[in-house]
C-alpha cells in the first residue's frame, strides 16, 4: 500500500503528522482527492472538512479554515488557520457564534466588520457541519 506523509499544521500546533493512504480536502476550485504519487500542486484551502485515511484504515476528519496546501509525490503539507477534530467541537458554542455573527452582519457597520462577521459565521457553520457529519458516520 503506497502512503505519503501528511502534515496538517496550524499557527498554534500541529494537528496531525503521519503516514496516510488518501485524503480529500476543500480547495478554492472544489474538493481535491490526494493519494501517494500525486502530481505536485499548490492550492488555496477553503473552510471545509478534511478527511484522511492512515494505513490502519480508520478514516479521520477535521474542520479546517482557510490556508494553503503544498503537495509533492510523497508529502502533503496543509497550513491552515485552524483545524479541529469533531470531538473538540462544542455544538452549542458554535450555534451561539453563528447567531452572534448573523446579528453583527445585519448591523452593516463597515465592509471590514461585515467581512469579519461573515468569516466567523462561515467558520461556525463549517464546524457544525463537520460535527454532524461525524455523528452520522458514528451512528452507521
Amino acid at each position: 500500500m503506497n502512503t505519503f506523509m501528511l502534515e496538517i499544521l496550524t499557527p498554534e500546533k500541529p494537528f496531525f503528522t503521519g503516514e496516510c493512504v488518501s485524503m480529500t480536502m476543500p480547495a478554492s476550485d472544489g474538493m481535491i482527492g490526494i493519494m501517494a504519487g500525486h502530481t505536485p500542486l499548490t492550492a488555496a484551502v477553503t473552510d471545509g472538512m478534511i478527511t484522511f485515511t492512515p494505513p490502519d484504515g480508520a478514516v479521520k476528519m477535521c474542520a479546517v479554515s482557510r490556508g494553503m496546501v503544498n503537495v509533492s509525490a510523497h508529502r502533503v503539507r496543509v497550513l491552515c488557520e485552524s483545524a479541529v477534530a469533531p470531538d473538540e467541537i462544542d455544538e452549542e458554542a458554535e450555534r451561539l457564534r453563528m447567531q452572534e455573527a448573523e446579528i453583527e452582519m445585519r448591523k452593516r457597520k463597515s465592509y471590514e466588520d461585515y467581512m469579519v462577521s461573515q468569516l466567523a459565521f462561515a467558520r461556525a457553520f463549517n464546524r457544525l457541519k463537520v460535527k454532524q457529519h461525524s455523528a452520522m458516520k458514528t451512528n452507521m
